[in-house]
């Protein structure tokens, strides 16, 4: 029988009551997006040389230390950034200089990035709340080729000739790039923080993304259900993973409208630290069919097919999934986007949703926008004017027909 010596009976009695304060563990942190712009293409044949150029971002998470992802992911030559610093804002092209922090990576200043890659900063200690507006201001002082961006701009981007990106203001200059006011350059901002929080990423097209909704305002239907979370003390925050102009099962028409949904799926959603996703994709599908004889036509079969796909997908990750019904668009200004028979793809499409087993939960943004005397029209109060995309209203109309009891999982 084994037996311990009084001696090393005293010895591991000693260890054991100093166990607690020699080996307790330090809070759990994680890293968690708080701002995202699903790369694309920018299909311009342009470069920016000696230029900084500041990039307004609304942080959805609070956190104690931040770091900026940076994108090469169109790029066909090594992307090289002379600086990139990230600052809380004050208002207009203001930062807060004593937040100021020039960003490392791989403890080096500067980052050269390999053509279809992306990277991670070091980790920079300044403390973001949600809902506040940080500047990443990049610094390219050799010619660098504008190939990766992000085309709606939700916040801001200011740009200035020379090395500012550490300027507390920038000079007003009205500086043409090339590449209108997409963002360039930056993919997303995360943060770390030892409380518990959840992720939803918002995937879809322009009507997630924002077009036309006002600027640097926090009116994305994304926003506003981030901002209901928020106030209802949910640990819960969304990103925005939209791309105008997306379709699901094909490229986009033009480059700017991106990778098709199916195929940057993983990139923009499964590869995240996230733990649900909410899809609203499909209307690009339709609207930018060219004909039933072309291969980019699509049925309403054809999306459910991708939609059930993306569910497999999320599952074997354990994501949650959430699909919204597809947006009336009938009368759209936008030549040849609707027809009578696209109408009843989505109209198929949407009585699928509904009663779809699928998924975790279903949205109907159709309901929440449809014109009760005008039965596949937009609500006049919603409409943006082009009969297919909502208005700030329209948008926040979205985020409230969103139950916020569908994010009760995250207590």
């Amino acid at each position: 029988m084994f037996t311990l010596s009084r001696r090393a009976l005293g010895i591991v009695l000693s260890l054991a009551l100093m166990a607690p304060a020699t080996w307790a563990k330090s809070p759990a942190t994680a890293w968690h997006p708080a701002f995202y712009a699903a790369p694309e293409p920018s299909g311009a044949e342009v470069t920016a040389k000696d230029i900084t150029l500041r990039q307004i971002v609304k942080i959805s998470a609070g956190g104690e230390r931040v770091r900026v992802r940076v994108s090469n992911a169109y790029g066909e030559k090594p992307l090289r950034l002379k600086d990139v610093r990230i600052a809380r804002r004050t208002a207009g092209s203001g930062i807060e200089v004593a937040s100021d922090r020039g960003l490392t990576f791989n403890g080096a200043a500067g980052v050269t990035i390999a053509p279809g890659a992306y990277v991670i900063s070091d980790p920079a200690d300044i403390a973001v709340e949600a809902g506040r507006d940080l500047a990443v201001s990049v610094y390219a002082k050799d010619p660098v080729p504008l190939k990766t961006v992000h085309d709606i701009q939700r916040g801001v981007l200011y740009r200035a000739s020379g090395a500012q990106a550490a300027t507390a203001q920038l000079p007003a200059e009205t500086i043409d790039i090339g590449i209108g006011n997409a963002f360039a350059f930056i993919s997303a901002v995360e943060v770390e923080s030892t409380k518990p929080l959840s992720t939803v990423i918002a995937f879809g097209d322009s009507i997630t993304d924002g077009y036309g909704i006002t600027p640097d305002t926090g009116r994305t239907w994304p926003d506003v259900l981030n901002a209901r979370l928020r106030a209802a003390k949910l640990p819960v925050n969304v990103i925005n993973a939209g791309i105008s102009g997306n379709r699901m099962l094909h490229h986009g028409t033009w480059a700017r409208f991106g990778t098709g949904a199916l195929a940057r799926f993983d990139r923009d959603v499964l590869s995240q630290n996230a733990s649900a996703v909410i899809v609203l994709i499909g209307i690009n599908d339709l609207g930018h069919a060219l004909s039933p004889e072309s291969e980019d036509y699509v049925s309403a079969q054809d999306l459910i097919g991708g939609l059930k796909q993306m569910a497999l997908r999320a599952r074997a990750k354990n994501m949650k999934i959430y699909v919204a019904t597809l947006t009336p668009f009938k009368g759209t200004v936008f030549k040849d986007y609707y027809t009578d028979h696209k109408e009843a793809e989505r109209q198929t499409l949407n009585a699928w949703l509904r009663q779809s087993q699928d998924f975790d939960g279903v949205f109907d943004f159709d309901k929440a926008l449809e014109d009760p005397a005008r039965p596949g029209w937009l609500r006049a109060g919603f409409d943006l004017g082009d009969h297919l995309h909502p208005n700030d209203a329209g948008a926040s109309a979205m985020a409230h027909a969103i139950p916020l009891s569908a994010f009760e999982w995250a207590k």
